[in-house]
């Protein structure tokens, strides 16, 4: 369930910005998000054109507030039913500022996790956990993909677009996951190197991705539409190829700001053959089917997401059939994951 966070993310990702919060222990207030729409007034001239660009300012401190709620049913088929209801609410807190700008443009941006609180419910049994208020070892170790993430910076290279090039200086937070879960000093610079590419890969850049979102380099204007395909994966036994898509609903104002307002999708399409054989289990699956839809609020003049919101739903079907001595026998599995994305300028 530990990284059920990082599975989300392949369906839908979002991004924000904020200011910096203290060092101190963040309370209740901290982690609680707000689903709500912004409330926008209208704009002079609400056909103008624009550009989408990120714009951060050295010296100032940016936090944002990612909040990720998911929702997974399974139900499970063979001599008896098995039942599965897993609840998730993960929220991250992340300091940004801007380090460096080059000549072409490319930003280079130290990012400081502050902070993770988890809650969760699998079938009945709850958990609840904080980073940073545990004295317990054991605990620690326990969530230590989250622990190991907590005040150790790490750095990201993007362009003013959004295209994330390179993400970097992740060291202190390997030392310190090996740290938490006893790893033996003889460990290889191989297995290092493994350990910060799953760290990069699989917790670091879903989160910058959900921070920052390739925009088009033309202007833009309202009922603009543009599209980016993600490089290919592997779901289940198939080949996914996901477009994310997006259209300017309409150009308004908050805070004196001209505030773009997104609509934003997801085209998924899935290739392969839909049965498969894995240690002597035949496996029959229906084609999963996705949905997503989302609302993205761009500060045109500050550069940044002042909030963006997003829902995924994904619908998994499959039977099993084995050889036994007492005959053949078989399943069925059904799963429905529903996630709630909620990134926030605080």
């Amino acid at each position: 369930m530990k990284y059920f966070f990082v599975l989300l993310t392949f369906s839908f990702l979002i991004f924000g910005c904020a200011k910096k919060n203290n060092q101190n222990q963040p309370n209740a207030a901290s982690f609680a998000f707000d689903s709500t729409d912004i409330k926008t007034t209208p704009v002079s001239n609400p056909n103008e054109a624009f550009s989408l660009q990120y714009n951060f300012q050295k010296g100032k401190d940016y936090q944002y507030r990612i909040t990720s709620i998911s929702d997974d049913n399974q139900t499970i088929k063979a001599d008896t039913t098995i039942l599965q209801h897993i609840t998730q609410n993960v929220t991250y807190l992340l300091d940004l500022s801007l380090s460096n700008v080059d000549k072409d443009g490319v930003m280079e941006i130290a990012c400081n996790i502050n902070s993770v609180k988890l809650d969760a419910d699998a079938n009945g049994k709850k958990i609840s956990y904080q980073t940073g208020t545990s004295k317990d070892t054991l605990e620690k170790a326990k969530f230590a993909e989250y622990e190991a993430l907590i005040q150790n910076p790490f750095s990201v290279r993007l362009t003013k677009y959004g295209e994330i090039l390179e993400i970097f200086r992740a060291d202190k937070i390997v030392s310190k996951f090996l740290e938490l879960k006893g790893a033996p000093a003889t460990i290889s610079s191989d297995e290092k190197d493994a350990l910060r590419k799953n760290i990069v890969d699989g917790a670091l850049r879903p989160l910058l991705i959900q921070i920052f979102r390739q925009t088009p380099q033309n202007q833009v204007a309202k009922d603009s539409t543009w599209q980016f395909n993600q490089p290919p994966s592997q779901f289940l036994i198939y080949e996914l190829q996901n477009t994310n898509t997006y259209k300017v609903s309409s150009l308004d104002k908050y805070n004196n700001d001209r505030m773009a307002i997104i609509d934003a999708g997801l085209k998924s399409v899935l290739t392969g053959k839909d049965e498969v054989t894995n240690q002597g289990v035949n496996y029959k699956f229906k084609k999963p089917e996705t949905n997503a839809s989302g609302k993205i609020y761009f500060d045109v003049d500050k550069g940044c997401i002042q909030k963006s919101k997003t829902n995924t739903l994904i619908n998994v079907f499959y039977t099993m059939e084995m050889k036994t001595p007492k005959g053949n026998q078989k399943g069925s599995k059904t799963e429905v994951i529903k996630s709630a994305n909620i990134v926030e300028l605080l």
